[in-house]
């Protein structure tokens, strides 16, 4: 990244999984580690920019696509808890965004993890996957083309 961009105020916060932006009605942004809450040994708001910690772990980015293998009535029949699941991963930071395609195919989740094992955990509890109503297929994208608001 080009000197002055905000990886260079931050720190490796910038790319870590623990880290969760805050922002103030003012308008001002605020860095917190997640980690903190429940280990006492980090600090909620680092001193930024953070060159060096132990509890570092990048955050990857994913693209989950959903293929519906049932009718869509099978699918409509799970699709409340679907959601909801959604909405407790997104609760968690870890889908922050979703589509159902048009037609209705399938649909898509973007998704930060640790790593791929950990995301491949939480969409193996998504209730269209455990009814068998859609196959997922898990996209990685490399941290290095992540831009703007997608950036953890």
């Amino acid at each position: 990244m080009p000197a002055g961009s905000p990886a260079d105020a931050v720190g490796q916060c910038f790319t870590c999984w623990w880290m969760r932006s805050t922002t103030t009605r003012r308008g001002s942004t605020f860095f917190r580690c997640a980690r903190a809450e429940t280990d006492a040994r980090f600090v909620r708001y680092p001193t930024l920019p953070v060159r060096n910690c132990p509890g570092y772990e990048v955050a990857m980015l994913f693209v989950v696509l959903m293929h519906y293998t049932q009718p869509l009535d099978a699918v409509n029949a799970v699709r409340a808890e679907h959601l909801r699941h959604l909405e407790a991963c997104a609760a968690r930071g870890l889908i922050h965004a979703w589509a159902r395609r048009e037609p209705p195919t399938g649909g898509l989740f973007i998704a930060t993890a640790p790593d791929r094992a950990a995301l491949e955990a939480v969409v193996a509890e998504d209730p269209y996957v455990r009814a068998g109503v859609a196959t997922p297929e898990i996209v990685e994208v490399p941290p290095q083309n992540v831009r703007g608001a997608l950036r953890t």
